[in-house]
């Protein structure tokens, strides 16, 4: 008898976003230096439609400004300090751009997971722009494109159906995996809590990989492993890829 062994994919939430600010170089240049798999990050678009990675739909949280990062240009952005709410000794980190990010990534062995924002009242074109940055730096082949937005996904899909979609959700229902047939994904990405390993067959049944986020507790990273989870999607990738050794080691032996 064969055995298949799952080895899951380690990808960096936001980047070591434990260690670091989130969405920045340095928690970038982090997570490619304690061998993380990917990057996971997120895309707005400015005021002049430049898409900068940044999680909330404002600058609020992250900066000492206030506003939605639609309502700002991206050359105002880019002198704000996103690093002190971290630490002070981050001062010096300013929002990066997609363009910065790729161009970074482009001699580098690494995925990157593009969480696409776009709200149920945007009539943005965020698809085109992002898909136009990757494919501009000939980086299809190794970025996941996901969203919470299934019409985003849609979009993507006519741009290009080859490129790697991935549905985000909280969790599973039944409609899903409909869904991920339409819209022609390759994953799914759901949180942690609700994922098993009866879930996880599902869409193993139908070609989905199933991407677990967002995992740092050494128990729940045991735990999605042995549910053959395909992608721990963490803030500490040097503690999961630790585990992940850990594990393989056990049922090797």
């Amino acid at each position: 008898m064969v055995v298949i062994i799952i080895i899951p994919l380690i990808i960096a939430h936001r980047g070591a976003s434990y260690y670091r600010p989130e969405n920045t170089m340095s928690a970038f240049q982090l997570a490619y230096d304690q061998h993380a798999d990917g990057i996971e990050t997120d895309i707005h678009l400015t005021k002049d439609q430049v898409p900068v990675l940044i999680h909330d739909k404002t600058i609020n949280r992250i900066t000492n400004e206030h506003g939605p990062v639609n309502q700002w240009n991206f050359k105002d952005l880019k002198q704000l300090d996103i690093g002190s709410w971290f630490n002070s000794e981050f001062k010096e980190e300013r929002i990066v751009s997609l363009e910065q990010l790729l161009q970074w990534a482009q001699a580098k062995d690494i995925l990157i997971n593009l969480e696409l924002k776009k709200h149920k009242s945007s009539h943005t074109q965020i698809e085109d722009i992002v898909y136009d940055h990757v494919k501009h730096y000939n980086l299809l082949d190794r970025v996941i494109f996901s969203s919470f937005n299934s019409l985003s996904i849609k979009k993507l899909m006519e741009i290009d159906p080859s490129t790697k979609r991935a549905l985000l959700t909280k969790r599973h229902n039944l409609k899903l995996i409909d869904l991920t047939k339409q819209l022609q994904t390759v994953g799914i990405h759901i949180k942690h809590q609700n994922t098993n390993q009866t879930i996880i067959n599902k869409y193993h049944h139908h070609q989905q990989y199933v991407g677990a986020y967002t995992i740092n507790h050494p128990q729940i990273m045991r735990r999605c492993f042995r549910s053959k989870c395909d992608m721990i999607i963490t803030d500490r990738p040097d503690l999961a890829i630790e585990k992940r050794q850990l594990y393989l080691k056990q049922i090797t032996q």
